[in-house]
C-alpha cells in the first residue's frame, strides 16, 4: 500500500509541480527525505527568499510553483514577500511542517497553535488537513484554487507524522479554468457606451500582461483612438511605452488622479483596481461628467472600487471581445507625448584628469 509521502508526490508529478523552494527544518524532513531523483530543490538562505524566488519562477513560466516553509518561524520569515506574492496574484502553493499530531494538544517546541490563520488573509485558501490520508487531496484542492482567478497563493499545514502513513485512494487529477469570458449582454452594454463616447481613455492593469495581453491591448487602444495610461503602482509593465497612444502611469493620489482624466467623458479601467491609492489626498474620485467603466476578473476588486460599473472577465478575452463590437472611431488618435530630447553624452574625462581630480579631494595627511 502506498504512503501518504508517496501518495502526493505521484500527484505533485501530475500536476508538474516538481519543483520546490524552500529552506527546510525539522519538521520538513519526513517530506524531504529521499528527495525523489525527478525533483529539484532549490534551497534558499532564508524562507523569505524562496517565497521571492517562487514567486518570480511562477510569474516567468506561468504556471504555479510550491515553496516548503519551516511551521510557524518559515511561515513568518517569508510573510513579507507572500504579501507580495498576492498582490502580484501569483499562483504560489506554500506548504510548511507542523509538529506531531500526538505533541499539538501540548503545544511542543515548534508547534504552530493557529497555522491556518498565520498565513491569511494573503492567501486564498489556508487548510491543515483532518487526516493523514487527507494530504494529496488537499494539494489538489490547493492547486485548482492557486490557478483560478483570480489567481494567489494558498497555504497547506502538514503535520510530519503524517507522511509514513497509509494512503486512500488517490485524488482525481483534475484540471480548472484559469480564465473568465465575460458576460455578452454586459459586455455589449460596454461597447454601446464606448461607441457613443466623445473622448475616451483607456487605463491598463497588470492583468494586462499576465493574460498576455499587449496585442490586445494596442489594438483597441487604436480602434478607440484613446490615450492609454497605467494604473497606480503597476506590478508589472501593462502597454508598450514608446507606443504614440500611452500617457505614462496615472497619479496615485485621488485628486491628481482625477485631474488627470479630466477631459474624458469614458474611462475604461482593464485589469486594475479602481484605484490603488497613495498618499492621501482628497478630491473627487472622478470629473464630473466622468462615467468609468471596469474589466476585472476578481470580483472583490469590483467590489470596493468606490466608482464605475464592473465587468467581470479575463482582461486579454474582453478587450479582443469588445474591439469586435465596436465601430472604428471617427476622430483623430491622439498625438504622440512629448518626450524631452536625451542629453548629448560628454566626452569622458582623461586619465590625467581623474588623477587629478583624486589628488585634489585625498586629505594633505592621507
Amino acid at each position: 500500500m502506498a504512503t501518504v509521502r508517496e501518495a502526493t508526490y505521484d500527484l505533485l508529478r501530475a500536476l508538474g509541480l516538481t519543483t520546490v523552494f524552500g529552506n527546510p527544518g525539522s519538521t520538513e524532513e519526513p517530506f524531504l527525505a529521499d528527495f525523489p531523483d525527478d525533483f529539484h530543490y532549490v534551497h534558499a538562505l532564508q524562507e523569505a527568499s524562496a517565497v521571492a524566488m517562487a514567486d518570480g519562477y511562477a510569474q516567468g513560466t506561468g504556471r504555479p510553483a510550491h515553496v516548503n516553509l519551516h511551521t510557524a518561524p518559515g511561515t513568518g520569515n517569508g510573510m513579507g514577500n507572500l504579501v507580495t506574492a498576492w498582490h502580484n496574484r501569483t499562483p504560489l502553493i506554500v506548504s510548511a511542517g507542523q509538529q506531531t499530531r500526538e505533541m499539538l494538544l501540548i503545544e511542543p517546541r515548534l508547534a504552530s497553535p493557529r497555522a491556518v490563520e498565520l498565513a491569511q488573509p494573503y492567501v486564498k485558501w489556508a487548510h491543515e488537513p483532518a487526516r493523514a490520508q487527507d494530504i494529496p487531496a488537499a494539494f489538489m484542492r490547493a492547486y485548482a484554487s492557486a490557478v483560478q482567478p483570480p489567481a494567489g497563493p494558498v497555504f497547506l499545514s502538514l503535520p510530519m507524522d503524517d507522511w509514513d502513513r497509509p494512503a486512500d485512494p488517490p485524488p482525481q487529477v483534475r484540471t480548472v479554468a484559469t480564465r473568465i469570458a465575460a458576460d455578452p449582454d454586459r459586455l455589449r452594454g460596454f461597447a454601446d457606451v464606448l461607441a457613443a463616447a466623445r473622448a475616451p481613455a483607456l487605463v491598463l492593469g497588470a492583468a494586462v500582461d499576465r493574460s498576455d495581453a499587449w496585442p490586445e491591448a494596442v489594438a483597441l487602444a487604436e480602434h478607440l483612438a484613446a490615450p492609454v495610461w497605467a494604473a497606480p503602482a503597476p506590478e508589472r509593465a501593462v502597454f508598450p511605452e514608446r507606443h504614440p497612444h500611452f500617457r505614462g502611469v496615472l497619479p496615485y493620489a485621488i485628486g491628481p488622479l482625477s485631474e488627470t482624466l479630466r477631459g474624458h467623458d469614458v474611462v475604461l479601467v482593464v485589469g486594475a483596481p479602481v484605484f490603488r491609492y497613495y498618499p492621501y489626498v482628497p478630491g473627487d474620485y472622478l470629473p464630473g461628467d466622468t462615467r468609468l467603466l471596469h474589466v476585472t476578473d476578481d470580483p472583490d476588486e469590483a467590489a470596493r472600487a468606490p466608482v464605475g460599473e464592473s465587468l467581470l472577465g479575463d482582461a486579454g478575452l474582453t478587450m479582443a471581445a469588445l474591439r469586435e463590437l465596436l465601430p472604428a472611431a471617427g476622430r483623430a488618435a491622439p498625438s504622440a507625448r512629448q518626450r524631452p530630447a536625451p542629453p548629448e553624452p560628454a566626452d569622458p574625462p582623461s586619465a590625467d584628469a581623474l588623477f587629478a581630480a583624486l589628488a585634489d579631494a585625498w586629505p594633505a595627511d592621507g
